[in-house]
């Protein structure tokens, strides 16, 4: 039997959702004689390398010993999802809270917010929307969000330091912010260049491969 999304799917999510992870993509790629594996997963608290090595290993076991795969070559690729990952489940906005979001709803309106928190029947969602002057003028909005309402939305890579009035709203630091409040002045806290959001992507990496037997 050829390796193929669904049979390798099929095969591989009992592992990892014994394991806890969560599935967020199998592609499967023919090349000539060999296949390449990627497996997308991802947790609460995301792996580390090591975990990711870990899995690595387990997976690529599990296809070694299924039968139904014979003695096929293939190259395993495990990793996290990117830096600008896409929003399309619940659980992928409670975990990028705190980061910026491109988001475009149905209506065909696009937004670029900051996400807050995610409601507690993990419907709708509450974005913070940037002032007009960052760091200046009336403090960031907030708007509340039906998922249903969502087109399609992906996380954004921000290069500059974000306004700490956003985050507050956002509910990562301790807030003292009021939405669309008056200017305040908010102390950055000195040299400190730690802004409550993790600028690592997440995305860790790697693979093995089998040779032909």
């Amino acid at each position: 039997m050829a390796l193929d999304e669904p049979t390798v799917t099929a095969t591989v999510t009992p592992l990892l959702d014994a394991a806890g992870y969560d599935v967020e993509l199998i592609r499967v790629f023919r090349a000539g004689a060999k296949s390449s594996v990627t497996v997308v997963v991802d947790t609460e608290t995301g792996p580390s390398l090591d975990d990711i090595a870990e899995l690595t290993r387990a997976i690529s076991t599990v296809i070694d010993d299924d039968p139904a795969f014979g003695q096929q070559a293939f190259t395993l690729e495990v990793t996290t999802p990117g830096a600008e990952r896409p929003l399309t489940e619940p659980r992928h906005w409670r975990r990028a809270r705190g980061r910026r979001a491109a988001i475009e709803l149905v209506d065909g309106e696009n937004l670029l917010a900051r996400i807050g928190e995610l409601g507690p029947d993990e419907s709708s969602v509450a974005v913070v929307l940037p002032a007009a002057k960052p760091g200046r003028g009336p403090a960031p909005t907030i708007r509340e969000l039906k998922l249903a309402d969502v087109a399609k939305a992906a996380v954004r890579v921000e290069f500059g330091k974000p306004d700490l009035r956003e985050l507050e709203l956002s509910g990562l630091t301790p807030g003292r912010v009021v939405p669309g409040a008056p200017p305040v002045d908010v102390d950055d806290g000195g040299t400190d260049d730690h802004d409550g959001t993790d600028d690592h992507d997440g995305s860790t990496a790697t693979s093995t491969e089998r040779g032909d037997k």
